[in-house]
């Protein structure tokens, strides 16, 4: 078949990449360039933070510290967000020495901005912030604000707004909704002890098929029982009948005495009282009592399997206790058998590298100021995950309740 990527002239590593575009690449939403992607992850994850670590440790700024699994963790966490902004951001066309140079502006005057004592602050905490921390944020804002009005008016000259402003708000939507979660979570708290309930129900459901098979097994095994009892009903009469004869055999040729004082035959157990055969904690094992209470000679043995009773259907109640037993049980390995599940309060607290890391992505025009735009938001986003980690964006407030 003709018209394949090798007589297109794509290769493996890039069939996305359109170099044709009009706009290169900005209307495009995913591209791919193997060697740019290598440089955009190797500045963002490895050169980046490491440029930030040796200031911040030269000036001792605010950080937290991290060991050697903290530096992996951001590494291999960063590879997954490099990757997604990489290709959905058309970093695989605008990527270049402009956006280098405005990321370690960012980058740095992000920092020295932190090092300010006022800006110690964090988004949550906006109602404490000082006025002068209100002023820089502010005009941070405006900044963005205005870069923002730039992009829209590119992406309507790109013909592509239709879809720049709804993706906006699907991207947004990390930052938004986690409002609603967090309102659910703490509603299912307070009413939902067990969760949503779906794992429970699909379960409940399970048992429900099982449990009346469960029912059949334990006839099975009563009726291999039953077979096991006879058997030792036969054998304990074969053996106490063997006993007595030859214990009797042994009273008569014997000429000592003391011997025969001391020594009861099966005999006289017999005629003094009911010799029982007991059935112990495993089948098949023969115990001999004498019973002197009683003046039968009757053999007493296993209770006819007759008499034993019978595995029936479980009624309703019945089923639905062990259901409910068993409900109470679920191998949650985060939570102990039968008890509370873990179950947390949550707060939000929103990243300034959340912030930027979303920006990026529509800083895709070709225009230098655009490119810049990108340096300066990425430059941001690394500082943030450099100094700090990729926090999530809800944190548990205490233990589970």
């Amino acid at each position: 078949m003709d018209g394949g990527p090798a007589s297109a002239g794509h290769g493996f590593t890039d069939g996305c990449y359109l170099q044709n575009d009009a706009y290169n690449g900005a209307a495009t939403l995913v591209s791919f360039h193997l060697l740019r992607y290598a440089l955009f992850t190797i500045m963002l994850i490895v050169v980046g933070p490491f440029v930030f670590r040796v200031v911040a440790a030269f000036f001792d700024l605010e950080r937290d510290f991290k060991s050697i699994v903290d530096h992996f963790d951001d590494v291999t966490g960063g590879l997954m967000y490099t990757y997604i902004l990489f290709t959905l951001g058309n970093y695989a066309h605008t990527f270049g020495w402009v956006t280098a140079v405005f990321y370690f502006v960012g980058l740095l005057v992000y920092t020295a901005l932190t090092w300010l004592p006022f800006m110690g602050v964090d988004i949550p905490g906006w109602r404490s912030w000082s006025k002068e921390a209100w002023l820089v944020n502010s005009a941070g804002l405006t900044l963005v604000l205005v870069g923002a009005g730039f992009h829209i008016r590119w992406a309507s000259q790109t013909g592509i707004l239709q879809w720049y402003l709804p993706l906006f708000v699907l991207a947004t939507a990390s930052v938004w909704s986690p409002v609603f979660v967090k309102w659910l979570q703490h509603y299912c708290i307070d009413n939902c002890p067990d969760g949503l309930g779906i794992e429970r129900r699909t379960r409940w459901a399970a048992l429900a098929i099982i449990i009346p098979r469960s029912g059949a097994i334990r006839r099975k095994y009563q009726a291999e029982e039953e077979t096991q009892l006879a058997v030792l009903r036969e054998r304990a009469e074969q053996y106490a009948a063997t006993r007595a004869t030859s214990a009797t055999q042994q009273s008569r040729d014997s000429d000592n005495e003391g011997d025969n004082a001391d020594y009861r035959p099966l005999s006289m157990a017999i005629g003094a009282g009911p010799v029982t055969v007991q059935r112990s904690s495993n089948v098949g094992t023969d115990i001999l009592n004498t019973d002197n209470s009683h003046s039968t000679s009757r053999l007493n043995m296993p209770n006819e399997p007759a008499a034993q009773p019978r595995a029936i259907t479980l009624t309703h109640s019945q089923k639905q206790e062990m259901i409910e037993r068993k409900l109470r049980n679920r191998h949650y390995v985060n939570a102990k058998a039968g008890g509370p599940l873990p179950l947390y309060k949550y707060q939000l607290h929103l990243h300034h590298w959340q912030i930027f890391y979303i920006l990026a992505f529509f800083t895709r025009f070709d225009q230098f100021a655009s490119r810049a735009c990108a340096g300066l938001v990425l430059g941001i986003f690394t500082h943030g995950h450099a100094a700090f980690g990729l926090d999530p964006l809800m944190e548990r407030k205490h233990e589970p309740l």
